[in-house]
């Protein structure tokens, strides 16, 4: 598999995490509109990103 593939499969499991942490952050603390609006969109960067890096990779390879 490219290292490619695999850094961009990295990002996406990354995304996964940060969109977890943030849920359950905020079912046990509440957060406000603007920080939960800027996780999600950190994580769909680094999901997209990722889903980019493997198609390239895969493109390539």
């Amino acid at each position: 598999m490219p290292p490619l593939v695999i850094l961009g499969l990295g990002l996406m499991v990354v995304s996964c995490v940060v969109s977890g942490f943030d849920a359950i952050r905020t079912m046990r603390h509440g957060r406000e509109p603007e920080r939960r609006m800027r996780a999600f969109l950190l994580a769909a960067g680094l999901l997209v990103g990722g889903g980019v890096m493997v198609a390239v990779g895969l493109a390539i390879g």
